[in-house]
C-alpha cells in the first residue's frame, strides 16, 4: 500500500451564489430590453425569464405582477444616471452654463444608450398603467426636473441668468425638449425627411436655451 500519497482535503470553492436582489437586478434588464425593443404588452414575462437565464417561474417569484416588473423597469433604467448627475451638480464649481450643459451632456448620453428607450415607453403607456405613470413621476420624473431648476435657480442666484417669473415652470419648458426628442427619435425621425441629427438638434437647443436665460 502507497503510504506516501497525500489526499487533498480542502473543500472545494464554491461557485458565485448570486443575491435575490441580483437576480431581480438581472430579470430587470432584461426585461427593460424586451420591453423598449417589443413593446411592454407584445412581451410576456416568459419571454423575460428566457432572456434572463432564469426559470419560467422566477420572474413571478420578484415580481407580483408584470407592472411591478416595470417599474423595476424604470429604476433600474433611471436611478443609476439620475444618481450621477445628482452627485454632479453638488459638487459642481464651474459657471452655471456649464453646468446646464454638462446636465444636457448628461441626458444626451442616457437618451443615447440603450435604457433611452425607457422615456418612449413610459409615455406611450402611461394612460395603460397609470399606477406605473405616477411611480415614474413621483419617484424619477420630478427629481430629474428638480436637477433643472437647481441648475436654474444658482444660475438666477449668481447673477448669470436673468430672473425668471416662475422657475419650475421654466425647469419644465427646458426639460421637454429633451424628453420629447428622445421620443421622436425612436418614432418619427426614421421617416422624416428632414433627417435632423443628434448634433444638430443639441447643438441649436443649447443655444436657444442659454440665450434666452442670459441676464
Amino acid at each position: 500500500m502507497d503510504t506516501d500519497r497525500s489526499v487533498n482535503t480542502a473543500p472545494a470553492a464554491p461557485g458565485r451564489v448570486r443575491r435575490p436582489e441580483d437576480r431581480a437586478s438581472e430579470i430587470a434588464r432584461a426585461a427593460l430590453d424586451l420591453f423598449v425593443t417589443r413593446g411592454f404588452a407584445a412581451t410576456k414575462l416568459e419571454d423575460v425569464a428566457k432572456a434572463a437565464s432564469v426559470s419560467k417561474g422566477l420572474p413571478y417569484l420578484y415580481f407580483k405582477n408584470k407592472e411591478e416588473l416595470f417599474k423595476a423597469v424604470i429604476t433600474e433604467a433611471i436611478a443609476g444616471p439620475l444618481a450621477v448627475a445628482t452627485e454632479m451638480i453638488d459638487q459642481f464649481e464651474g459657471t452655471s452654463e456649464e453646468l446646464l450643459r454638462q446636465l444636457v451632456a448628461g441626458f444626451r448620453a442616457f437618451e443615447e444608450s440603450p435604457a433611452g428607450g425607457v422615456v418612449k415607453l413610459i409615455l406611450a403607456e402611461a394612460g395603460n398603467f397609470p399606477d406605473v405613470a405616477r411611480f415614474y413621476c413621483t419617484s424619477f420624473d420630478v427629481r430629474g426636473r428638480d436637477l433643472f431648476a437647481r441648475t436654474l435657480r444658482r444660475g438666477v442666484d449668481n447673477g448669470e441668468f436673468r430672473p425668471l417669473a416662475d422657475l419650475e415652470a421654466t425647469a419644465i419648458i427646458v426639460v421637454q425638449p429633451l424628453a420629447m426628442f428622445s421620443v421622436w427619435k425612436r418614432s418619427l425621425a426614421p421617416f422624416d425627411p428632414g433627417k435632423v441629427d443628434s448634433d444638430q438638434y443639441y447643438a441649436a437647443y443649447l443655444d436657444f436655451v442659454i440665450k434666452g436665460l442670459r441676464s
